[in-house]
């Protein structure tokens, strides 16, 4: 792929650059791994520590194995993810190097092997994630990888609700891009990225699919029908969202957007 030195500021923000706050486990726990020594915790136990006040234990635990030369895939996809959780919890000013860190990880894991989902899964996650501390050299690039990532993750795993959702936030930035950013992105790129509205509703739909609960993408589904024209469709998204009672800020302001928008309907 051609590296890239200027992009519309929406094809960056296209690129799996959005704030992306769902941290459920996603399946990601695997049998126990046989240990040889009573001294290293197997993978059963390390697992349980995720979405615990262990986290920063399980992290430790892993990089000590890390730094010793021990970087099988299992072990690479589950320090992206104990750097994930680290960098929800700690400050924003120092979130980027804990970020930056799992994504290294996770990167590595896709390198050991494209067609493990986990790696692929984790890649994606952790691509688009950090995004936000990149320059705009580097966010391009980064969203170019990210959306390898997406579609190789999801061709194993079509159901993973988090990962289609993702891809559809990227195919409705794409499908936004006005006249004028499609005609400098067209000097710019060999082919310019393209997607369409309906696209992302296919994402957002089989995402709500598989879980209705879930505030971010519903509100998205309804955003989609909405940025289509589909007024009386994207009505029912938002009210469904508006049953539910927001659990962080991100939730928050996607329901003051989502109730914004359903009085438009």
């Amino acid at each position: 792929m051609r590296s890239l030195v200027l992009v519309p500021l929406a094809i960056i923000l296209a690129l799996c650059s959005a704030r992306y706050t769902d941290d459920r486990s996603y399946g990601d726990t695997k049998p126990a791994d046989s240990q040889t020594q009573s001294s290293i915790m197997s993978f059963e136990e390390l697992d349980k520590l995720f979405g615990t006040d262990r986290v920063q234990e399980g992290y430790d635990e892993l990089k000590k194995r890390y730094d010793a030369g021990e970087k099988s895939i299992d072990i690479l996809w589950r320090l992206a993810k104990f750097c994930n959780e680290i960098g929800n919890r700690v400050e924003k000013n120092k979130r980027k190097d804990i970020i930056l860190e799992g994504k290294k990880y996770a990167v590595e894991a896709w390198n050991l092997d494209s067609n493990n989902f986990l790696a692929a899964r984790w890649a994606a996650l952790m691509s688009g994630k950090s995004a936000e501390f990149l320059g705009t050299k580097e966010k391009i690039e980064e969203g170019k990888h990210c959306k390898e990532y997406l579609d190789r993750a999801i061709s194993i795993q079509p159901k993973e609700d988090a990962l289609l959702h993702l891809r559809g936030r990227w195919a409705l930035s794409v499908a936004n891009l006005s006249w004028l950013e499609r005609k400098a992105a067209s000097f710019l790129y060999s082919e310019p990225p393209t997607a369409t509205v309906d696209e992302a509703i296919a994402d957002f739909k089989a995402a709500f699919d598989i879980n209705s609960l879930w505030i971010e993408n519903t509100v998205y589904l309804g955003k989609a029908y909405y940025e289509k024209g589909d007024k009386a469709a994207a009505k029912p998204y938002f009210e469904q969202a508006l049953r539910h009672t927001a659990a962080n800020d991100n939730e928050k302001e996607l329901l003051a957007e989502a109730k914004t928008l359903f009085g438009k309907c």
